[in-house]
């Protein structure tokens, strides 16, 4: 149940106080062991060379499920899991239990959301590659993220890795992207790779002169864009059609998202009733507000 971890702090507490807790193995058929719990301290005590180390060793009936469990308890009491070691827990306790068993009484545990979405997810961490595995377990890529490459190319997962992890992208930005880049893919008939890499996004990552955050906000806009080029087309058309209707200072008209409705807003930013009154009064005189539902109107969204 263990990836991605820093061993020079347990080593250190090793070298100065010894190992507090004993390690516990298993005897196999082979009269080798398997290591239940402490697997960790026992790499550490090898990488400080010690030739030797106290152990506990189980009886040769011990059921493996409730090894497994020792291991989870030991490793819960000790440490926080990061998303890679939760989605091998998980795993290893479908081995022995039905998904809906361990939904209802493994998954809350560990802090993950109860659903299946999500366990299924957490699955098939795992099987990804181990450049995927650790940007998860540094919490530099997204888990549902890393789920959703789960269904592209190596070449593309691995490509689209290097992108979220290449800037600081917040989670919500990371999943966004990738459904757009999913989708672009699949409408052009494309890989997720070749979109990623088409020369004005490679601009924007190449651009020394912007830093991270502007690159990521650039890249964004660009996949949008492709996404939904029509809604696009349709925002401009409309920011347009109001930036010629001279609307009084904190003036302004929204309509609903992606054009999907019938209504809009008008929204007044005022100080004083005097102020409210005289900016309601210049737009009752205000030539051209009959027409703001038009704006946008001549693009076949989507």
């Amino acid at each position: 149940m263990s990836f991605s971890f820093d061993l020079e702090p347990l080593k250190a507490s090793i070298d100065r106080f010894g190992v507090l807790n004993p390690p516990y193995l298993l005897r196999n058929s082979d009269s080798h062991f398997t290591v239940v719990v402490g697997y960790r301290r026992l790499l550490a005590v090898r990488e400080l060379g010690w030739s030797d180390t106290v152990c506990q060793i189980l009886p040769d009936d011990f059921p493996p499920f409730e090894a497994l469990l020792l291991n989870l308890q030991d490793n819960l009491v000790h440490r926080r899991l990061n998303s890679v070691e939760k989605g091998m827990v998980l795993k290893r306790l479908t081995r022995f239990l039905e998904k809906e068993e361990v939904l209802a009484n493994f998954v809350p545990i560990l802090g993950i959301p109860s659903n299946r979405q999500t366990l299924e997810q957490f699955l098939g961490l795992e099987e990804l590659e181990e450049a995927i595995r650790i940007s998860v377990a540094m919490e530099r890529l997204s888990p549902r993220v890393a789920a959703l490459m789960g269904s592209l190319g190596r070449d593309d997962r691995l490509r689209m890795n290097d992108l979220f992890t290449s800037l600081k992208w917040s989670f919500n930005q990371q999943w966004e992207a990738a459904q757009w880049i999913v989708e672009i893919a699949s409408r052009e008939g494309r890989s997720a790779k070749d979109v990623i890499d088409e020369g004005e996004i490679v601009g924007v990552l190449d651009n020394e002169r912007v830093n991270n955050p502007q690159k990521v906000k650039s890249i964004v806009k660009i996949l949008r864009a492709r996404r939904f080029p029509s809604l696009v087309e349709a925002e401009k058309l409309f920011k347009k059609g109001l930036s010629g209707l001279s609307l009084p200072s904190g003036v302004n008209i929204i309509p609903a998202p992606s054009f999907e409705g019938i209504d809009y807003k008008l929204e007044i930013v005022f100080t004083k009733g005097g102020e409210l009154k005289e900016k309601v009064a210049e737009l009752s005189h205000l030539s051209g507000l009959e027409k703001v539902t038009e704006f946008w109107k001549g693009t076949e969204h989507r």
